[in-house]
């Protein structure tokens, strides 16, 4: 009978009933609301009545009801996404209560009737705080509120603090009472409709809208109807402040989570294996947290959390800690284990600011102290302005890095006698989306100091890989790719491997590539970095000097490194044509060079005066803004096009003075032991 009185609420309203979702239970790991619960919540704000103002007509149906049921207790239950409220209640003081503590919920999972004669004896509710404490209840029913879709929406409830049983006749009068309340808010929405208040969206508004506010991924909300949840929730702090008069009451935080180590398994296994692990992180998280708590994918492998209606002051520390708990049990992903950490950072409201945007971006902040320091951080509002720009780009610049927001230009490399392009060098661009390029000079600075340095180096790897099979493709197997490689990088040991994966992953000889280091990090690395250079070397990959004559004054690391190639600062360049002693020491730089079997390379070569210079010293290649400008690999194809390219100004600046024929052979590693 249940049933049909559902199904002739449904048809009085003209819809066929849909079937109503079950919640997530507290426990259940999967936790994540689907996309049908969307749909039942969206069914619910249809009728704008969330946390709307006392209407008589609505005291008045629940006094009724409390009286046919000869109960001290009856309210008018709407279930939100986290959230029983209450629109009208009688004998009860309470407006709403966690999702979790809710008896109408499972009016809602049953889409039909529920009585409960005795609550104490039904181990179901037995736990429950409202009956194993005050107000000690032992008796519920309630009633299904279903709107004009088929969802159930709420529940008309009735509750006694003793155990009693409910007659046929109690049972039909609540079901009218019900029917009756959803033709009230039937009536009120259309009158708010009516008088411009409010407006309808048609079926597919409201698919749009649905899929616009959830991570297609994992199905949890994405970044904008988490914020909206995350105003609704600040605002409800705000109420009961002001009626409380505490500033302490209602507080509400929010957690930033990046997760450690997945961009090396994404890259490693594939987004596939990667859409696994974000899954299955979610699905962790989720049975984590409370019912009313929200857990958002608002990017990559970024996840934030709302906590409502904080118990503690110390609950975000707490959940931070639960949460960094469930990721240490493996995941296992095409029959290998693996593992991910997680970066949290806490902001509290009122304390750290009292909109979205601002915790937002504190969170954000305070998680890349925890990147830094580990574990969790809490946002330190006394930061100053210094670190907190410092911050704010440490986390930009991670973000460009993770998602393949930066660039390469290429510098071409001219083999001076031939005038041809020999080489490109690579170097990385970052265009910030607000604040246009960023010098590079700054953004490596920041990945230096932010530990990022390594990551920046292994992208530029990846992307030179890429950009270099491309040409080979095309035609262009002779040109090599220059890669700057920090000492950091070197020293933290992964280069070799990396150089070594990419090189097979894109089917590459490893003499595509010359490997730069500069002369002062290359005397300040570590003891393992000769064997990581002669390893590099084994692949066919070039060790390439740069800024020589800027660091130690000791040329020792040329017997102590398997260097290949100089590259003489461009400062020393720069004197060339204006009469100074850098010809002395140019001169000086690539006589040795030749003697020690090296090529030179100048830097930084602007006029034609230096260049004809260059040739006459019998330096190898240059490059610099007067051959062409860093591009872009679209505008570099052009220029490599055809075999190389020949300037005008190489081809009639005269016989360069030397005897230059030993350039024409190639200078394999292996020359040299």
């Amino acid at each position: 009978m249940s049933a049909n009185d559902t199904k002739a609420t449904s048809v009085r309203s003209g819809s066929k009933p849909a079937p109503a979702p079950k919640l997530p239970d507290v426990g259940d790991p999967s936790g994540v609301l689907s996309v049908m619960e969307e749909a039942r919540l969206d069914a619910l704000r249809d009728y704008w009545i969330l946390d709307t103002a006392i209407e008589p007509m609505f005291d008045d149906l629940t006094r009724l009801a409390a009286q046919i049921a000869d109960t001290p207790i009856a309210h008018l239950a709407f279930l939100d996404h986290h959230r029983q409220w209450n629109k009208s209640r009688v004998g009860w003081d309470i407006g709403q209560i966690p999702l979790h503590e809710s008896f109408a919920t499972h009016a809602l999972i049953r889409s039909e009737m529920v009585v409960i004669p005795d609550l104490r004896g039904n181990e179901k509710f037995a736990a429950n705080p409202y009956v194993a404490g005050a107000p000690n209840l032992r008796f519920y029913a309630g009633v299904p509120l279903v709107a004009d879709s088929g969802h159930v929406i709420g529940a008309l409830c009735v509750l006694d603090e003793k155990v009693r049983a409910f007659s046929e006749q109690q049972i039909a009068g609540l079901r009218i009472l019900a029917r009756q309340a959803m033709a009230l808010m039937g009536q009120r929405r259309d009158i708010l409709v009516l008088t411009g208040e409010v407006t309808i969206r048609s079926d597919a508004e409201e698919r749009a809208n649905r899929q616009a506010r959830r991570d297609v991924l994992t199905g949890l909300p994405n970044r904008t109807l988490f914020a909206e949840r995350v105003e609704d929730a600040l605002q409800r702090a705000r109420d009961i402040r002001a009626k409380s008069g505490d500033k302490a009451h209602g507080g509400v935080a929010m957690l930033f989570v990046d997760l450690d180590r997945f961009k090396r398994i994404n890259d490693t296994l594939g987004h596939a294996a990667g859409d696994v692990m974000l899954r299955e992180v979610a699905a962790r998280f989720t049975g984590a947290l409370r019912p009313e708590d929200m857990l958002a994918r608002i990017g990559g492998d970024e996840f934030t959390v709302l906590l409502p209606d904080l118990p503690t002051a110390n609950y975000a520390a707490i959940v931070s800690q639960m949460l960094q708990r469930t990721l240490v049990r493996p995941i296992s992903i095409q029959n290998q284990e693996f593992t991910v950490g997680a970066s949290i950072g806490i902001a509290v409201s009122p304390r750290d600011g009292d909109d979205a945007a601002t915790l937002l971006k504190h969170a954000d902040i305070a998680m890349y102290q925890a990147k830094a320091k580990g574990g969790y951080q809490s946002y330190d509002p006394q930061m100053n302005a210094d670190s907190y720009q410092r911050l704010i780009e440490e986390s930009e610049l991670r973000r460009a890095i993770e998602r393949d927001e930066l660039s390469l230009h290429y510098q071409p490399l001219i083999e001076m006698r031939t005038g041809r392009v020999v080489a490109v060098e690579a170097l990385c661009r970052w265009r910030h989306p607000e604040r246009g390029p960023v010098p590079p000079a700054h953004f490596i600075q920041v990945a230096e100091q932010a530990d990022l340095i390594v990551e920046l180096g292994e992208w530029v790897l990846r992307r030179a890989c890429m950009d270099a099979a491309a040409w080979r493709k095309d035609g262009h197997t002779d040109l090599r790719v220059s890669v700057n490689i920090s000492a950091r990088h070197i020293v933290h040991g992964t280069v070799l491997s990396t150089v070594n994966d990419l090189l097979a992953e894109f089917d590459l000889p490893g003499d595509v590539f010359d490997i730069e280091i500069t002369e002062t990090a290359l005397c300040t690395t570590g003891d393992t970095t000769p064997q990581t250079l002669q390893g590099l070397r084994s692949l066919g990959v070039r060790l390439s000097v740069d800024d020589f004559g800027t660091g130690y004054s000791s040329l020792a690391y040329l017997r102590r490194f398997p260097v290949d190639i100089l590259k003489i600062d461009r400062a020393f360049i720069a004197g060339l044509d204006k009469n100074t002693p850098d010809e002395a020491l140019v001169r000086a730089s690539i006589e040795m060079a030749h003697a020690l079997d090296l090529l030179v390379v100048a830097e930084g070569v602007e006029t034609g005066a230096q260049r004809d210079c260059l040739r006459a010293l019998g330096c190898d290649i240059a490059q610099g803004f007067l051959f062409s400008r860093p591009v872009s690999p679209e505008i570099l194809k052009p220029l490599i096009a055809g075999g190389g390219m020949r300037t005008a100004m190489l081809l009639t600046s005269g016989a360069a003075r030397g005897d230059v024929a030993r350039l024409n052979q190639a200078r394999s590693p292996a020359k040299r032991k």
